[in-house]
């Protein structure tokens, strides 16, 4: 499987079979640039502009809201509704997380959430190989309650999302704030995109810092 962060919580995970999954895309006001290739499924964690532009995408593609379960593609997805908030959603609102399986691999993306998973949400989602979890704070967890949740997920690979970058044109907490307390090893990565295997997967965590 390959994966490329186009930037924010906008990733594409591209199948051994051809399939392209984009997880919620961002409007232009975001400050990052569209993706401009077409794909299969769209996941949608919550309906903020930065989680939500699926109209600005090309093709057609199969679009997943909200909790349930479905198979398109011969991808597995299972949406849980969470808070984007720590008041239960009363400020901001359900938010969407989404364990993705294909190429036997277990991906959860965590939109944008607002609060800590706990033992009760790791006993729904089960194993986790990749997880893809926000940590610049401020509209979501910041890197304290980022740790706490992987400590309760233990995935084999951790992806940090949702942060401030140069081309971000919102304040959150920068990537640093949250690798400079975690202690699992570190990989920063300079291709665009990366590749995977079930095969190839870290014995334990591991956290990857992906370009966009």
């Amino acid at each position: 499987m390959k994966i490329r962060w186009y930037g924010h919580s906008c990733f594409v995970f591209s199948n051994s079979e051809g399939k392209k999954i984009l997880t919620d895309p961002f409007d232009t006001s975001v400050g990052y640039e569209i993706p401009k290739e077409e794909v299969d499924i769209v996941t949608v964690s919550h309906s903020h502009f930065d989680h939500n532009a699926v109209h600005l995408l090309k093709g057609n593609p199969i679009v997943v809201e909200g909790e349930g379960e479905t198979t398109i593609h011969n991808v597995k997805i299972k949406g849980f509704n969470t808070y984007h908030d720590e008041e239960k959603g009363q400020k901001r609102g359900i938010n969407t997380i989404y364990l993705i399986e294909t190429d036997g691999i277990r991906i959860l993306h965590l939109g944008d959430l607002g609060h800590p998973l706990t033992n009760e949400h790791k006993e729904k989602i089960g194993d986790v190989d990749i997880l893809c979890i926000p940590v610049g704070g401020v509209f979501t967890i910041d890197a304290d309650k980022a740790i706490q949740t992987i400590e309760i997920i233990k995935p084999k690979i951790v992806i940090p999302m949702h942060y401030k970058t140069p081309h971000l044109k919102f304040d959150l907490a920068k990537v640093d704030e949250f690798l400079n307390k975690i202690k699992y090893p570190i990989k920063k990565f300079h291709e665009k995109e990366i590749e995977v295997t079930k095969d190839k997967l870290p014995t334990s965590t591991e956290v990857w810092v992906l370009p966009y």
